[in-house]
C-alpha cells in the first residue's frame, strides 16, 4: 500500500521517494578521476547512510566539431574521443546545484562541459531491521565482490 505524505515525498513499507536532481556529466575518459575526486571532495553526494555516491558509465564516444569562437577555433574534422558519463543525485537545492557547476567548470578538461540536470524521484530505504536477509551482501558468499574495491581513503584510522 502506497502512502502519500506530501507532494515532495511518498513511500511504502520499506522505502520512500524524494524529489531530487539527477546530474549527468560527460567527460573524456582521462578526465573521470579528477572530476570524481573533486565532486566527492566538494559536494555532499549522499544516499541514506552513504556519501560520495556516484556512478560512472563508459567508455563511449564523445563527438564534436569546433566552430569559430571556440578555444581551438574552427576545425574542419569532426573530433571523437573515448568518454564516460558520471551521474549522481542531489537534493533540489539551488545553492548545491551552483556548487556542482562551479566544481565541474573548475576541474573539467573540456571548454564546454556537457552537463544535464533532470528532475526525478530517488528511492531511500526506510532502514528496517534486515540484518538476517539472505540477499544482503554481508550474508552472501560473494560479499567481498559485491561490496567493491577501495578507491580512496576518506579518514585516516588511528592505531
Amino acid at each position: 500500500m502506497v502512502k502519500q505524505n506530501s507532494l515532495d515525498r511518498f513511500g511504502s513499507r520499506s522505502a520512500y521517494l524524494t524529489r531530487e536532481w539527477l546530474v549527468a556529466i560527460q567527460t573524456p575518459v582521462d578526465g573521470v578521476k579528477p572530476l570524481t575526486d573533486a565532486l566527492s571532495e566538494h559536494l555532499p553526494i549522499t544516499q541514506g547512510h552513504f556519501d560520495k555516491c556516484l556512478y560512472v558509465t563508459g567508455p563511449g564516444q564523445q563527438r564534436f566539431h569546433a566552430l569559430a569562437g571556440s578555444h581551438a577555433g574552427f576545425e574542419d574534422p569532426v573530433q571523437s574521443t573515448a568518454a564516460a558519463e558520471i551521474t549522481f543525485s542531489i537534493p533540489q537545492d539551488a545553492e548545491l546545484l551552483d556548487r556542482v557547476f562551479e566544481t565541474v567548470f573548475d576541474v573539467h578538461c573540456n571548454e564546454e562541459p556537457t552537463i544535464r540536470i533532470l528532475e526525478t524521484w530517488g528511492s531511500r530505504f526506510d532502514h528496517l531491521d534486515d540484518r538476517r536477509n539472505p540477499n544482503r551482501y554481508w550474508n552472501r558468499a560473494d560479499a567481498d565482490t559485491l561490496h567493491g574495491q577501495p578507491v580512496a581513503t576518506v579518514y585516516a584510522r588511528s592505531a
